[in-house]
């Protein structure tokens, strides 16, 4: 049912998603919808728990190398939300919470065996998550990565031709800022 809810809002978007909607694709009367879940939202958050369950899984630290397997892991995580890019904001706002948690306590494991200091995992996994969210919304609505300005005037000559160059695309521009952000806080 949820994987029927996510086709729909990928096919049309979010604001094409209905209970009656729902129903007809399940050829069924959409108040039997109710007999699984109690309402929409809960259909929602199981949508945006299927979404997030198809992050494939990233192998295991190599060399203590803990950046790179954060950094994998979140473009994982962020290739699954875009192949859904029109439910990414659905993702954000129904976020399953507890998959959330699990993932962190996993995480902090792994960072801690790597050396890294209990202060500062949480700090480091919040952010990346962050980050990675932030960075799948820009994608999914369209907003390019370093385009050029709409007032070039502003600009210095080097700067224009940094954003004019083509070199930094959303995928690259995720993964460098990821990379710098962990290097300083590493």
């Amino acid at each position: 049912m949820a994987r029927a809810a996510v086709e729909i809002i990928d096919a049309e978007g979010p604001a094409a998603f209905s209970l009656d909607r729902l129903a007809r694709r399940l050829g069924v009367k959409a108040p039997s919808l109710y007999n699984h879940f109690a309402d929409k939202g809960e259909i929602l958050a199981e949508a945006a728990r299927v979404i997030v369950l198809d992050t494939p899984d990233h192998p295991d630290v190599v060399d203590g190398d803990w950046i790179s397997w954060l950094i994998d892991g979140a473009v994982s995580f962020r290739g699954a939300l875009l192949e859904h890019a029109r439910a990414v904001p659905l993702v954000v706002e129904n976020f399953p919470q507890r998959l959330l948690e699990r993932l962190y306590a996993q995480h902090c494991r792994v960072l801690a065996g790597c050396g890294v200091h209990a202060a500062h995992q949480m700090f480091i996994l919040e952010a990346v998550h962050r980050m990675t969210i932030g960075s799948a919304m820009c994608a999914a609505t369209g907003r390019p990565a370093m385009a050029a300005p709409t007032a070039p005037e502003e600009f210095t000559p080097e700067v224009i031709a940094t954003l004019s160059s083509g070199e930094w695309d959303d995928d690259r521009l995720f993964v460098e800022s990821l990379r710098a952000f962990l290097q300083s806080v590493g």
